[in-house]
């Protein structure tokens, strides 16, 4: 078992978003990210921004980065679904390097049946965008894949998903 095996994986995640320089996270609520959400708004270096839908949260996101601030969004991954003109319109035309963070619901580690349909359009959906996207590892250091997706945001001057399993992200 690896060392990250025993270490509480979305304390390391938060710690890696914090390497990484994030200061600004913009979140719409989710049950697996709910604790995580109220984690970051307890940090004095970082600052949470509650959105009441994930097209607003992208474009908060983005205003945020404009402004200079290195900023994750952190959504359900059918959020995503819901983020089309916004995704393609503003935060890939004009190279905003956002993070995003989704819990991937439905996808084959779920156990809630009814989130299937969600896990099964997940990545076509971020193909057809032209998004790039990871899917955490459960058996490798999450620090490491939150660093290199942030990372990859940063350099591809895109916006960059990881999608989460509840492990990665639930308090």
């Amino acid at each position: 078992m690896s060392e990250e095996n025993t270490t509480h994986r979305p304390s390391e995640l938060l710690a890696a978003l914090k390497r990484a320089g994030v200061s600004v996270v913009v979140s719409v609520p989710d049950s697996w990210i709910g604790v995580f959400m109220e984690k970051v708004d307890e940090d004095p270096d970082m600052t949470l921004i509650r959105a009441t839908h994930e097209e607003e949260a992208l474009s908060i996101s983005c205003g945020a980065r404009l402004g200079g601030a290195r900023t994750v969004l952190l959504i359900q991954n059918v959020g995503l679904l819901t983020t089309g003109a916004g995704m393609v319109c503003l935060a890939q035309r004009y190279q905003f390097p956002i993070l995003i963070l989704a819990s991937y619901r439905g996808s084959p580690r779920d156990p809630v049946f009814y989130h299937i349909p969600k896990g099964r359009a997940t990545e076509p959906v971020l193909r057809a965008y032209g998004l790039s996207y990871a899917v955490a590892e459960p058996d490798s250091p999450i620090g490491a894949q939150v660093e290199r997706a942030a990372t990859s945001a940063e350099e591809g001057a895109a916006p960059f998903v990881l999608l989460l399993d509840s492990e990665d992200i639930r308090w």
